[in-house]
């Protein structure tokens, strides 16, 4: 595969990593009503996200959600670690896609390729491996908070809600699969670039050695 069909893949997947992104934050769904004997699920569902809550009435078929007034109140440090970390994957993701616009050798808004097209794409890489490990982070501290919990409410064997991982949290998973990838495409196709100008600088050289030997004999 070429680098300029492994850079158009990588923009592919930088674009998915974005739109599941929006999703995820549009729905703010991490955690649902888990489906055991302790979750008292029937007449309601309900999902905590990291911005609200939402009870949605079966019997009624009305969503009810619950938004904090202040974002500034105090909050679990899972939860304000889970956001910010969220918010950083977004934001670099969204920065890296003009910058590997940018630095694409099929697009001509920058018309010769060489340095200026090298650094957009290393800078777009730099974001997206930032992204991906920002996103990763977030998930995996938000899965094992959500387990240790589960785990609490289920040893007390006490009916009442307990909560598992929602559909949310798995496009929040896939986004920052996608961008960490792309990251890593990224670092191959760089990687090729530079292993192929120290490789034309070596070549011209030793031309340069043989032409000043031919000349000296």
């Amino acid at each position: 595969m070429g680098n300029t069909s492994v850079e158009i893949f990588s923009f592919v997947l930088v674009i998915l990593s974005i739109v599941n992104f929006i999703l995820c934050s549009a729905t703010d769904c991490w955690r649902q009503d888990a489906k055991d004997p302790y979750s008292s699920v029937g007449l309601s569902a309900r999902c905590r996200g990291l911005w609200s809550e939402c009870i949605y009435d079966n019997m009624a078929n009305i969503w009810t959600c619950d938004i904090p007034i202040s974002y500034l109140n105090q909050h679990p440090v899972s939860l304000v670690a889970t956001r910010a970390l969220v918010i950083i994957k977004g934001v670099s993701s969204i920065a890296a896609t003009s910058l590997l616009i940018l630095g694409m050798k099929c697009t001509t808004i920058i018309k010769k390729e060489g340095h200026h097209k090298e650094q957009f794409s290393k800078a777009a890489m730099i974001l997206l491996l930032v992204g991906g490990i920002s996103g990763a982070a977030a998930v995996f501290w938000f899965a094992i908070d959500t387990a240790l919990k589960y785990s609490a409410e289920v040893s007390l064997a006490v009916p009442g809600i307990t909560y598992e991982l929602g559909y949310s949290y798995w496009l929040a998973v896939v986004a920052s699969m996608c961008a960490f990838t792309s990251a890593l495409l990224l670092i191959g196709v760089n990687c090729k670039i530079n292993v192929r100008a120290e490789e034309k600088i070596s070549n011209a050289y030793q031309r340069r050695h043989q032409d000043n030997a031919m000349t000296y004999l």
